[in-house]
């Protein structure tokens, strides 16, 4: 009988993908939708950090400090889903979930204050948009850093599946070690 890699298939097709290996797939996917998430707040807030640090709009220079720590949070956000996806991906190798639940809660809470904190400190601002600026843009930044702000939420919602999906997998793990400890406790 053949099995069912020799059968082939013409093109993709998720049934191709074996059984034990979809949930490669579904974890891939959800850090990517982290990756790619994190990409908008970057760009988003790198620019704005400019516009407030130029002075196109007047913020008391708060906007630039706070435009300054969401790049910083979205930035090291970036970094961790990418280097856990290309060690994965590359190496093809399985890292700790204990590893995995500390860098994307750092990543989560992080993100989470800065967001939150941002929010707040700047809501008179957004409660009516930014005022008239000589260039005019202002109606560009105000849309930008709602978009950043929209994107780093998305973000955070992914940061926090993924952390629970490794708090998951490492109480599994966890309760998997304890019969064989124990095995070879009392064989010893």
């Amino acid at each position: 009988m053949s099995s069912h890699y020799e059968q082939g298939h013409s093109g993709w097709h998720p049934d191709v993908i074996p059984q034990h290996q979809k949930k490669w797939l579904k974890f891939l996917s959800l850090r990517f939708g982290a990756m790619v998430s994190a990409i908008a707040p970057i760009a988003c807030f790198a620019w704005a950090y400019t516009q407030h640090r130029a002075g196109e709009v007047s913020t008391d220079g708060l906007g630039a400090s706070w435009s300054h720590i969401n790049l910083g949070t979205a930035a090291y956000a970036f970094a961790w889903s990418t280097l856990k996806f290309l060690v994965v991906l590359i190496f093809n190798c399985a890292i700790h979930p204990g590893i995995t639940i500390a860098f994307d809660c750092i990543a989560w809470v992080a993100q989470l204050i800065t967001i939150c904190f941002y929010l707040i400190e700047l809501g008179y601002w957004h409660a009516g948009g930014y005022g008239y600026s000589k260039t005019g843009v202002h109606k560009q930044l105000y849309g930008a850093e709602v978009f950043g702000c929209s994107m780093m939420l998305l973000e955070i919602t992914f940061h926090f599946i993924l952390m629970c999906v490794a708090a998951s997998a490492c109480h599994t793990q966890r309760k998997a070690e304890k019969p064989a400890a124990k095995a070879a406790f009392e064989g010893a």
